[in-house]
């Protein structure tokens, strides 16, 4: 489908006097720099509506409508946005030259949209089974026995699967979504060929099965998870959706899109094994929750949530299977830096019967008193033990040695070591010893896994950590680091948009969301210990280095500098969604008035940055 090229509506703005277009139809008098009126799109008495020429935007301050040029058009003449853009480039001469987009792109992005597409309807389909066909009441007795009403079924848009293909063939020709794309998108299995050479009609991969919407992190239903519904049914108790171009497995987390912005409030994110763990946790108020594909977990999991906080308290089942989940969770995620602890529920308890037995304080009162998993560790050792004998305690060390091994930092490892010894009753130096031969047996191991295990310049790298850093960013940290008012405006400061968006502020975000005090050598020492090495030695480098000139202004100046550069980074990252091929045109002229509006933002956000300490960075 045909576009207009970004520049071309940048030109057209620039060459629109919005003070000419909106005075045509609004009666204006100067207000100081700007012009003021009788809003057009809600009745009022007292002039409201407000017009900038020098940042080609209106506003009204009584309804809320404002915007560019183009969006004036668009509401009060009643135009799209392509026909907005159309008539105000006749008016300014300018002639459009529509883009045109290569063939095999644009096919590639038409067959994912209609993957999205296959998977958005079949949701709705699957809820409204759910909701209202007689076929689904199984479904509805078993949401109801775990607690469960249809409000909350509703939030999630759970679904009930039909056991019959045929009921899935009549919704799709009424859909008009073709059987290929079923298959494409996992909802439907091609079966194998047989010893002919022949295969069988495809078939539905969920029959009678409650369903859970697998998203992405913008929302859109990407998979699904079936649950068994009769004890004695074939398949797994759970069965997902295959990975397809739209869904890889490792790269999503059940419920991110609902809990990021919990989790990144909160500095941690709770993880539970299931689906229906995870919503009960999440409607029980512990919104800062999220649950892998059953218990696997992934060093990209691990990297998505780093993003968002330096805490995790994983909260699986009390078995065997969920304790062994619980320590390879911990050697992913400890390497990211995430500090991992765990809570002990009740044997044979998960979190949703734990909920439904003793209430939301109850899980509330477990995550908040979940030790770190070391300790963790070595409570569930002791529990086993057969006594307190020094063979005991040094059978329980060695295990344990391995876990500390894991640990990169230097402080962290040493902090480690002085807690266990202490719990267990021995040496430090005995420890150590240990943590040493686990930590070589760790390398033979990846040795013979063919892994090739490379020393690290541990300065080297906080070099380049450094060098990787937005030098506005780093000049921020530096000023933080030394002035207390300075980090304690940081932190008061709606900043965690710009701190998740912007490359190149990892350092920043790490001292904003920690308690790190510059008045307080103790906060300094506890704050250091809980970094990687390089982002130990990162920190040290900025504290050697000479304190630099400015206070609270200029700390301001500089937040409006790094809010400029996310700004710029969401324009251009909807500029290049904008030119995949396959987008309707209500979604593309969507993300061109998100372009329009995002540019008026940032000229504002340009008009503070002048005098910033870095302004010349952008």
């Amino acid at each position: 489908m045909p576009r207009i090229p970004e520049e071309t509506i940048q030109q057209v703005l620039a060459a629109t006097d919005i003070l000419a277009l909106v005075g045509r139809s609004v009666k204006l008098r100067k207000a100081g720099t700007n012009y003021l009126g009788l809003c057009p799109f809600h009745n009022e008495r007292t002039p409201s509506f407000n017009v900038s020429p020098s940042r080609g935007t209106y506003h009204c301050f009584g309804c809320g409508a404002g915007g560019s040029a183009i969006r004036f058009v668009m509401e009060h003449d009643g135009m799209s946005f392509m026909e907005a853009v159309k008539r105000l480039a006749d008016a300014a001469g300018i002639r459009i030259v529509e883009e045109v987009w290569d063939a095999n792109a644009e096919a590639e992005a038409k067959q994912r949209s209609l993957l999205l597409r296959a998977n958005r309807e079949a949701a709705e389909w699957f809820h409204l089974l759910l909701m209202k066909h007689k076929l689904a009441a199984p479904a509805r007795d078993y949401l109801k026995s775990r607690g469960i009403n249809a409000e909350m079924a509703k939030r999630w848009q759970m679904g009930y699967a039909p056991q019959s293909t045929a009921f899935y063939r009549e919704w799709m020709a009424q859909q008009k979504l073709p059987e290929r794309v079923m298959v494409e998108a996992g909802i439907f299995i091609q079966p194998t060929e047989d010893e002919n050479g022949q295969t069988g009609r495809p078939y539905a991969r969920w029959r009678h099965r409650l369903m859970f919407p697998i998203r992405n992190d913008n929302g859109d239903v990407i998979a699904f998870s079936g649950r068994i519904l009769d004890k004695d049914q074939k398949g797994g108790k759970y069965v997902n959706s295959p990975e397809t171009p739209v869904f890889t497995k490792s790269r999503v987390l059940f419920g991110f899109d609902k809990s990021k912005r919990f989790i990144s409030k909160a500095d941690q994110a709770i993880i539970c094994e299931g689906q229906i763990d995870m919503i009960m946790v999440f409607e029980a108020g512990l919104q800062n929750v999220v649950a892998g594909q059953g218990t696997a977990f992934t060093e990209l999991h691990a990297k998505m949530l780093k993003r968002v906080c330096n805490e995790v308290v994983l909260c699986y089942d009390s078995d065997n299977a969920g304790r062994e989940a619980t320590e390879k969770a911990f050697r992913i995620l400890s390497p990211q830096g995430i500090n991992v602890r765990v809570a002990a529920l009740p044997q044979g308890e998960d979190p949703d019967s734990l909920i439904r037995k003793e209430g939301a304080d109850a899980l509330r009162a477990i995550v908040s008193e979940a030790p770190e998993f070391l300790e963790h560790q070595i409570r569930a050792l002791r529990a086993s033990a057969k006594g307190n004998s020094t063979v005991e305690r040094v059978r329980m060390a060695e295990q344990v040695a391995g876990a500390i091994s894991i640990f990169t930092g230097v402080a962290q490892r040493v902090a480690a070591v002085n807690k266990v010894a202490k719990l267990l009753e021995i040496s430090e130096e005995q420890l150590n010893t240990m943590v040493k031969k686990a930590a070589a047996e760790q390398k033979n191991d990846a040795k013979q896994s063919g892994m090739r295990d490379a020393s690290v310049n541990v300065q080297d790298e906080a070099k380049k950590l450094l060098s990787s850093q937005h030098k506005t960013a780093v000049l921020l940290c530096q000023m933080a680091l030394n002035d207390a008012e300075v980090l304690h405006w940081l932190r008061e400061a709606d900043c965690e948009d710009m701190l998740r968006e912007v490359p190149g502020t990892e350092l920043l975000a790490l001292l904003a969301r920690s308690r790190y005090n510059p008045l307080d050598e103790t906060s300094q020492l506890v704050f250091m210990s809980g970094l990687q090495k390089h982002e130990e030695a990162a920190f040290a480098q900025l504290q050697a280095r000479a304190r630099p000139p400015g206070g609270l202004e200029d700390a301001r100046q500089a937040l409006y500098t790094l809010e400029l550069a996310r700004l710029q980074n969401l324009i251009q990252s909807i500029q290049s969604k904008l030119r995949q091929p396959g987008l309707s045109e209500t979604e593309m002229e969507r993300l061109q008035q998100q372009v329009v509006e995002l540019t008026a933002l940032r000229k504002e956000c340009l008009d503070r940055t002048k005098g910033s300490p870095n302004s010349s960075a952008l």
